[in-house]
């Protein structure tokens, strides 16, 4: 029995933007406190600073998945969320980015405008097993999500996975060009299995 595992990755991208804005936040509350004399506003900046944090901590803070491939079949797991993806529901695997991945499930999801829940369901469904954030809620009216978008290793990070019944998956392995690999792999033995027969 032949199995490939692979784990998600876990990236605090907005822990991290949080951590470097905080020393001009600080600076300008100070700044604002010695001129004015009033430090009231600096106090509610650390206030605004450690929701800020909060925030973000549960933003990157993701219960971790599993990708396995055991005989030609994928098992994805996170937590009590089991799904098996037997190659001949993939129609391919390609790797793709943050903002990609964001226009590609708002494209997928427009043709469900009309119902709401369905939309959301689509998008819960093609998020269900990826444990990277990747910004399709923002707090920060997008620039934070610009800043995280242009870090080099948030480029091509995450995998599409295209499947034919059902929902797209989008998967965040922490090697997802072996993984892109692998599943390429897989696909091609399938077609020489057809062939054969």
């Amino acid at each position: 029995m032949s199995e490939k595992r692979f784990r998600t990755r876990r990236q605090w991208h907005n822990t991290l933007l949080a951590v470097w804005a905080t020393p001009f936040v600080v600076l300008i509350g100070v700044l604002f406190g010695v001129i004015s004399g009033n430090f009231l506003p600096l106090w509610l900046l650390c206030i605004a600073l450690a929701v800020g944090y909060t925030v973000a901590i549960l933003r990157d803070h993701t219960k971790r998945s599993v990708y396995h491939m055991v005989n030609g079949i994928m098992i994805l797991v996170r937590g009590d969320d089991r799904l098996e993806v037997h190659p001949a529901d993939i129609i391919d695997a390609s790797l793709i980015d943050r903002a990609a991945a964001r226009d590609y499930i708002r494209v997928r999801s427009s043709a469900r405008r009309s119902d709401h829940s369905s939309s959301k369901d689509y998008q819960s469904a093609y998020l269900r097993f990826c444990t990277v954030d990747i910004g399709l809620r923002t707090y920060t009216f997008g620039l934070g999500r610009g800043v995280i978008d242009r870090m080099p290793n948030a480029r091509h990070d995450l995998v599409l996975l295209r499947v034919q019944k059902g929902s797209d998956l989008l998967l965040s392995p922490e090697y997802n060009q072996e993984m892109v690999d692998a599943i390429g792999r897989m696909l091609r033995r399938r077609e020489e299995g057809v062939r054969a027969n």
